[in-house]
């Protein structure tokens, strides 16, 4: 985060997106559920119970930069409060990756980045 403070996000951001976007797609392949990520969701179900510690923290992270940044966009360019308050409720709160795989346990039948943006919605508005 420190870094994120010190340089301009513009230097950074599309690099973060697109990276970010990246990362979820090729989780959502490497276990092995292309048709879900290229029709519009990967199930909460199929991130919950399938795929590796490794591969959850990658496809958390990829969305949530992805939500941060759309929450910059839609904030006018603005880094605070939208964007800050996701980054560091992903990043810096304690047991926050195990708080979304319960909840895409709990709400197994909907997509994997809504239940992750309902929980981004909670905590940072929308």
């Amino acid at each position: 985060m420190e870094v994120l403070r010190k340089r301009s996000f513009m230097q950074i951001g599309t690099s973060r997106l697109a990276a970010g976007l990246f990362t979820a797609l090729a989780m959502s392949l490497t276990a092995g559920t292309a048709s879900h990520a290229l029709d519009g969701g990967l199930g909460a179900d199929v991130v919950a119970s399938k795929m590796t510690p490794k591969q959850k923290n990658a496809y958390f992270a990829g969305v949530v930069e992805g939500l941060a940044y759309a929450r910059y966009i839609k904030d006018g360019k603005k880094t605070d409060p939208g964007m800050k308050c996701i980054l560091d409720w992903y990043y810096e709160s304690e047991g926050t990756a195990q708080k979304i795989t319960l909840a895409l346990a709990k709400f197994e039948t909907y997509p994997a980045n809504a239940v992750i943006a309902a929980m981004v919605a909670k905590q940072c508005g929308d």
